[in-house]
């Protein structure tokens, strides 16, 4: 299976804009895990019933992404906790 993309959340985006540079590229390393391999993130618990939520786990961030299928597969970033 080829990467597939990342889209973001606007507000997502504007926060991982507004991260110190280390924590950009932390995040940046995890999304790219994740774009690489999908599954390879733990199942969000909040979204137990919803194999396709997984959350990422950084130093400095959450972040939920849902796996979007389809002719034009993506994971959609919707979320971020600092």
């Amino acid at each position: 299976m080829s990467a597939i993309p990342a889209r973001f959340a606007a507000n997502v985006g504007q926060t991982i804009r507004d991260l110190p540079t280390s924590a950009r590229e932390e995040l940046h390393t995890a999304v790219l895990q994740a774009c690489d391999d999908p599954w390879s993130w733990p199942q969000a618990d909040k979204y137990e019933m919803d194999e396709s939520v997984r959350v990422i786990t950084t130093h400095t961030a959450i972040i939920h992404y849902v796996i979007i299928p389809g002719p034009e597969p993506h994971l959609w970033v919707f979320t971020i906790t600092m």
